[in-house]
């Protein structure tokens, strides 16, 4: 069996580690003739454990568009790809007999031209992979104007036919059941999508006694001895709520000190970054920006010397940062989202540390006016579509009269909220009585029992060893040309089925207005900084 893995690029990331966790699972099988990886120019992300044992194809059309291509464009490259792929494909003897081929993020919007792509190879016979991470739909209004571009299209439905295209050679996977649903729902049938969760590891490195970690690190960072360690460990883009961020360090108390790891890389997100860092000075000098870029500083040690990880996130494809901290006994406090903890709590994870919400108190007033803006911003995000694209803007959630969520306020807000707290005592009083169970978190070491049964639920559920033989399973019953999912095979995190065919096709909703809905609106996201 061959395996070809293509993506746009392999530099660091969230989908090149789980490229390398897969090949080192699936060379270790000992099933595979070949493993290719197929991808632009841009590979520097690849271990050279990774490059010993692959080939690889490099495609220029594969990378990123560099510009906003229309509808005339797409014959074009679409045939220039397709002539790249089987020029390298017959030179390395790659047949469409016994080859799968695994497209990760085919439909996120970065290259136009894929999906176009992937019909054509599939009307060739070839056996296709698609796996999702992240969805164009989900609140990323640039890459779905690309789309529809791209191939001039009249609605959303138009979209969702050239997003996700079906036949019988082509199969989909995604990281979640609630993603799984939302293709079915889309009119993908049920048969021909699978849940393939991460495997997930330790990272590399030296393992030190927490005392040992957090001294060398405490000094690193000219931080007092006896102070206390949390981390958060991301890029500090948007999504991750930076903002709440600072106010939780508020609430840890004086001695605890919140690590934020990386900069961000792309400018945009670094103005941001910069600008919360900026306010942190001024408003939470408990948490450290940079964390992870002092080069004294391992990332395991990083990790070993804390506490307990922390994640305000507000969007995640899959939540690793929510399950690799327990395999080093280390507790999580995240903001729940339900499209990845659902998954993790029917497997059997306790996650009764992870919270709802931070609820801000005031009348009603102000809490009008912040919901205003609040949908306002969601409404400019996608105010450079046309009418007939733009999703729908969902109401408010119920939340307690007097009260709004503070990952609901666009950033000025935010910061205007940390800067009342800064010098009003009881304003920041009243605000963490209402969040006591979480505050009472931040301030409490996990039980070991907790720390204990999540960390085997992680090893027996989602190990990289695990991910590799569902992988596998999964490619042989392609190539076999039979059912290819065993439920049983993944107690608990793939146990019921996602839909049915025949709801499926006869109930198919647009991707937009679905994807929006089981991912809420957060201003964060989409917040654009000159």
């Amino acid at each position: 069996m061959i395996v070809v893995i293509l993506h746009c690029h392999f530099e660091r990331g969230g989908v090149t580690q789980v490229v390398e966790n897969n090949v080192r699972a699936l060379r270790d099988t000992g099933r595979f003739e070949r493993i290719i990886l197929a991808s632009g120019n841009r590979c520097d992300g690849l271990s050279s454990e990774t490059r010993n044992a692959v080939e690889c194809i490099n495609v220029d059309a594969f990378d990123y568009d560099t510009r906003v291509f229309t509808a005339d464009d797409l014959v074009v490259r679409r045939e220039q790809m397709m002539h790249a792929l089987q020029t390298q494909f017959a030179q390395l003897g790659v047949g469409v007999e016994n080859t799968v081929l695994h497209w990760h993020n085919h439909s996120l919007g970065k290259n136009t031209a894929v999906p176009a792509v992937i019909r054509s190879l599939a009307d060739e016979g070839w056996r296709l992979l698609l796996q999702i991470h992240d969805f164009a739909e989900d609140h990323r209004p640039e890459n779905y104007g690309r789309l529809i571009s791209a191939i001039g299209a009249n609605c959303k439905r138009d979209v969702d036919c050239f997003l996700y295209p079906q036949a019988e050679t082509i199969h989909y996977a995604t990281l979640t059941r609630a993603d799984a649903e939302v293709l079915c729902r889309l009119g993908v049938a049920s048969d021909s999508v699978h849940c393939l969760p991460n495997g997930v590891t330790v990272p590399h490195g030296s393992s030190l006694p927490r005392e040992e970690a957090r001294a060398g690190l405490l000094q690193a960072f000219s931080l007092p001895a006896d102070a206390r360690w949390s981390l958060y460990p991301v890029r500090g883009i948007r999504r991750k709520n930076v903002g709440e961020l600072l106010m939780l360090a508020r609430w840890a108390g004086e001695n605890r000190f919140f690590g934020l790891t990386l900069l961000p890389a792309t400018p945009q997100e670094k103005r941001s970054y910069h600008r919360w860092k900026k306010v942190a000075a001024e408003v939470s000098e408990q948490t450290v920006f940079d964390a992870g870029e002092n080069p004294s500083i391992p990332f395991l040690q990083n990790m070993l010397a804390a506490d307990y990880v922390i994640s305000t996130s507000v969007a995640e494809g899959f939540g690793m940062a929510f399950l690799e901290p327990w395999l080093m006994g280390r507790g999580v406090i995240a903001r729940r989202l339900n499209t990845v903890a659902d998954d993790f709590e029917k497997c059997g994870m306790n996650l009764g540390s992870f919270y709802e919400a931070v609820l801000i108190p005031g009348d009603k007033s102000w809490i009008d006016e912040c919901r205003t803006e609040t949908k306002s911003a969601e409404a400019e995000a996608w105010s450079n579509l046309p009418k007939a694209f733009q999703p729908h803007i969902h109401p408010f959630k119920d939340e307690p009269s007097g009260a709004i969520d503070f990952a609901k306020l666009i950033p000025r807000r935010q910061i205007e909220v940390l800067q009342r707290m800064s010098r009003d005592a009881g304003f920041e009083n009243e605000a963490k009585q209402l969040s006591a169970t979480l505050v009472s978190q931040l301030n409490q070491d996990f039980s070991v029992s907790v720390l204990k049964s999540n960390a085997r639920v992680v090893q027996e559920q989602y190990s990289a060893e695990q991910a590799g033989q569902r992988l596998l399973n999964l490619y042989e019953g392609m190539i076999n040309g039979h059912g290819v999912w065993n439920p049983a095979a993944q107690r608990g995190s793939a146990q019921r089925d996602f839909g049915s065919p025949e709801d499926a096709v006869t109930m198919p909703e647009c991707g937009i207005d679905l994807i929006s809905a089981f991912r809420p609106y957060h201003p964060c996201r989409t917040e654009k900084l000159r």
